[in-house]
């Protein structure tokens, strides 16, 4: 049963437990597990990441990559109208992420100093995609897209294989469906690794992007501590926030807090209202739909055991709870919701109103759904095109300009204990 309780009623460390909740603390997982399989696939290569994968997830395959063939006969196999889902769904992904190209800038001032920016594609990016518990054939539109946009020239998926050693034939399909051809057959901690740190058969990549279970974190974490890779966020489990008045439709909200408890145990969804009627029915919709047992009900009653019920006072306080909350996604489910827009902050993807599900979001309606989790949206953002992006900015100075800054430059180097070469490299340029 999810509790219900007053916000009021609340002590400060279930506050912070609240707050601060991105997971167990997983050292002893790396220490013990994942530096020494990253450390093995820089040593051993391709015949690490293939003992690895056979030993975690029963596959007996010699084949790292996913040939043509293999994703082109996943295709013929994916149901027509399956394609035409995802299709209709990349096409609104794409529509989406297009908006975010970023342009190049270019200004000059009077002194004759020309400053500017220019924006660049990280040349080579890896996608990891889920796989064991379930497939989610609409990560790949998530991460492929943006990169594409991007412009990014070599793209990888890294996603498990089932014990037969091949990949889950809508996954393939819709890789084939974006333009991608090269799909590492393994996941975890190894298949990070192989694309982290490339392989004789796996290509480095320098940014890898997708959520993954505690030890695809952990990987992606270690690389990026030494400067191997660049990440998107350190993902942890999925998680909802809704924010519902009195008007909100209970079956509705419990619903929505039931499709991201059903992702997995450790999903957590918090509903904050200012009605007890609504939170007694919508614990009550919970309960029934539990008792009837369909769907992924073990997974549903323990992430429903970690989940919560808030009673607030005002819909001012409710905002301001969700605010400090940071959830990955939040639906806003009130009259006139786009009222409050300005001031709803800190959220990975927020959706308005009553017709505005999360899955609208995860699957179809354009935004990403590779978001930060644990709180993390209070200071990052979910994945897009500018993740893909290398920023650089430039000068080009005229003597004059130079000139004009030679006094304070001086200044500011002796200052900190540079002005030998630091404000001597502008002083020889004027030296006769």
């Amino acid at each position: 049963m999810i509790p219900v309780k007053k916000l009021t009623d609340l002590s400060s460390a279930d506050i912070d437990a609240l707050m601060n909740r991105f997971g167990d603390d997983f050292s002893e997982i790396m220490i013990d597990t994942v530096i020494p399989i990253v450390n093995d696939v820089r040593s051993r290569g391709d015949e690490a990441v293939i003992e690895y994968t056979a030993r975690f997830d029963g596959a007996r395959s010699r084949s790292l990559l996913a040939g043509p063939e293999e994703i082109e006969k996943a295709r013929a196999r994916t149901s027509a109208q399956v394609m035409d889902a995802f299709t209709r769904a990349k096409e609104y992904i794409e529509e989406f992420h297009m908006r975010q190209r970023r342009t190049d800038s270019l200004y000059t001032r009077a002194d004759g100093t020309t400053l500017g920016v220019k924006y660049e594609a990280i040349e080579r990016a890896a996608l990891y995609v889920p796989g064991g518990k379930a497939s989610y054939p609409s990560s790949v539109l998530m991460g492929a897209i943006p990169a594409v946009i991007a412009g990014c020239r070599e793209i990888t998926v890294i996603t498990p294989p089932d014990k037969t050693g091949l990949v889950n034939d809508t996954v393939l399909a819709v890789c084939s469906l974006v333009g991608l051809t090269r799909v590492l057959k393994a996941g975890g901690a190894q298949g990070i690794a192989a694309a982290g740190l490339g392989t004789s058969t796996v290509p480095k990549s320098d940014i890898i992007v997708g959520p993954g279970n505690v030890y695809v974190t952990a990987a992606k974490t270690y690389l990026f501590s030494m400067g191997i890779i660049q990440i998107d966020s350190m993902a942890g489990p999925s998680e909802v926030l809704i924010i519902a008045d009195e008007a909100a439709n209970p079956a509705w909200v419990a619903y929505d807090l039931l499709s991201q408890a059903e992702h997995e145990e450790m999903a957590r969804a918090v509903l904050v209202t200012t009605s007890e009627k609504l939170a007694s029915s919508v614990q009550e919709e919970i309960a029934k739909d539990l008792e009837r047992g369909t769907g992924r009900i073990q997974i549903k009653k323990k992430s429903i055991s970690r989940s919560l019920i808030l009673i607030v006072p005002t819909l001012d306080e409710a905002i301001e709870f969700s605010n400090n909350y940071g959830p990955e996604h939040m639906e806003f489910m009130v009259e006139n919701p786009l009222d409050y827009l300005g001031r709803i902050r800190n959220v990975g993807s927020l959706f308005l109103g009553n017709y505005a599900p999360v899955a609208v979001g995860d699957y179809y309606s354009g935004t990403n759904h590779i978001l930060p989790t644990g709180g993390a949206a209070r200071f990052s953002s979910g994945v897009a095109v500018e993740t893909f992006l290398r920023r650089t900015t430039f000068q080009h100075l005229e003597p004059a300009a130079l000139r004009a800054a030679q006094g304070p430059v001086g200044i500011m180097s002796r200052i900190e204990g540079f002005d030998d070469k630091h404000g001597g490299s502008i002083d020889i340029r004027f030296t006769k």
